[in-house]
Formats: C-alpha cells, sequence, structure tokens
C-alpha cells in the first residue's frame, strides 16, 4: 500500500490581480493544476488523488481530470483551506499515510515525494521545506527588537505527510477547539505531537503572484535545459 494524496485546489487569483482560480492559470499551455496533479501521477507509491474544488469548479475540474488513472474523487472545498481539506478527508476511504499539498505548487520532485513517503511510515508526521538564507530580524514598534538566528529557521513547503489515524485526529480536535491555522502540521503540534522534517528545494515554490509566474518559467526553463 502507498499513499493518498489530498490537494486543495479551491481558492482564487485575486492578489494575481485574476478574478479567477489561479490554479487554472496555463504555463506552456498545461494548467498550474494539471502540472502538480502529474507530480503524483507520476509518483509510483502514490495511490489515489483527491482534490478540493469551488463549487463552481466542479465541473471544470472533473472534465480535466476525467482521463486522470489516480484522481478518484474531486469535492466541494470550503471557505478556508482547512475547511477544504477536512471536507475531503471525511470523504475518501480511510487508508495508511496521507500527503496534503497545494494546488498551486507544481514543481514539487520525485525526491521530495520518496523522502515524505519513506519518513512518515516510521514517524507518523513529516514536513518538508528549506533552511532561511536572509538575515531575519523581529521588528516592534518600527524598531528592531531581535535579531533571529536563521540556522534555526525553516521555511515549509508542502507536501505534508501525515498517518490517516493522526491527521484525522488532528483536524477533528482543531474543529472542536476553533483552532485556525495555514498549516497541517501545526494541528499535529497542538496535539503535543512530534513533527519531523525532511529537506525541499528552492524550486518547490507556491504560485500566488505574477513574479512567481515568472519564476516558474523560469523553473521550466532550467529543467529543459538539463535535458538538451
Amino acid at each position: 500500500m502507498g499513499y493518498v494524496a489530498v490537494i486543495p485546489a479551491a481558492g482564487l487569483g485575486k492578489r494575481m490581480g485574476y478574478d479567477y482560480n489561479k490554479i487554472f492559470i496555463q504555463i506552456n499551455d498545461i494548467a498550474i493544476i494539471q502540472m502538480t496533479v502529474r507530480q503524483f501521477e507520476k509518483d509510483g507509491s502514490c495511490d489515489a488523488i483527491y482534490l478540493a474544488a469551488r463549487r463552481d469548479e466542479l465541473e471544470s475540474m472533473r472534465h480535466l481530470f476525467a482521463d486522470s488513472p489516480k484522481v478518484k474523487g474531486i469535492y466541494e472545498g470550503g471557505k478556508e483551506r482547512q475547511d477544504s481539506i477536512y471536507n475531503v478527508l471525511k470523504q475518501i476511504p480511510p487508508c495508511d499515510h496521507v500527503l496534503i499539498h497545494d494546488g498551486a505548487r507544481p514543481f514539487v520532485s520525485q525526491d521530495i515525494l520518496f523522502e515524505l513517503y519513506q519518513n512518515v511510515i516510521h514517524k507518523g508526521a513529516v514536513i518538508c521545506g528549506v533552511n532561511v538564507i536572509d538575515t531575519i530580524k523581529k521588528v516592534e514598534d518600527g524598531k528592531v527588537s531581535e535579531t533571529v538566528p536563521r540556522e534555526k529557521l525553516f521555511v515549509v513547503h508542502t507536501p505534508q505527510a501525515f498517518s490517516y489515524d493522526l491527521i484525522m485526529e488532528a483536524y477533528g480536535a482543531a474543529e472542536r477547539n476553533e483552532l485556525k491555522v495555514t498549516d497541517d502540521s501545526s494541528m499535529v503540534e497542538a496535539l503535543g505531537k512530534e513533527v519531523h522534517v525532511v529537506s525541499s528545494n528552492y524550486d518547490n515554490i507556491k504560485i500566488t503572484t505574477m513574479e512567481d509566474l515568472i519564476m516558474a518559467e523560469s523553473i521550466i526553463k532550467k529543467g529543459a535545459d538539463q535535458h538538451v
């Protein structure tokens, strides 16, 4: 048995100046969400993919993935990312492990997926990310109050990997306690459970701005150049 991928894709492109979902933006004639899903389709350890979509985009999304061998369900998302993921988790068949990944993060590598899956089998909760490059300062009232040692700081990416039972317990507790978070591992931390870390890479960007689109095209070109 492998893992199940849950991909929330129910957002909008407001920060990019679009009035429709950014995951439908095409790069080299391929929608961002298709690029993202393809990475999981290529992974032999991925047994099934489930997506969350906006209500008015459910049919478009289902049409997009009608021929996908691994997309097993597309469900209506919620008001927030957290709600969308929980909506999906409550509807999928119980499984061993779940990888939760942003729909607008199309450059996750096979190496990252491999490391996450191999580690979550034994550790229960594993996230990926990269070390902070810049110097980080804490600012209060317009003045520097502290320079934070950057070797202790980590920029968190997705996927985040969990045992099914643990992430269901974490989401249930978050709902009961009205806990709002920006990433899934924070819910697991709130249970007092350990969250482990593996390396991501700096190409595993989330596309949220026009500048990110430019970077995405650069990443694609770099990949093409490496295969020439």
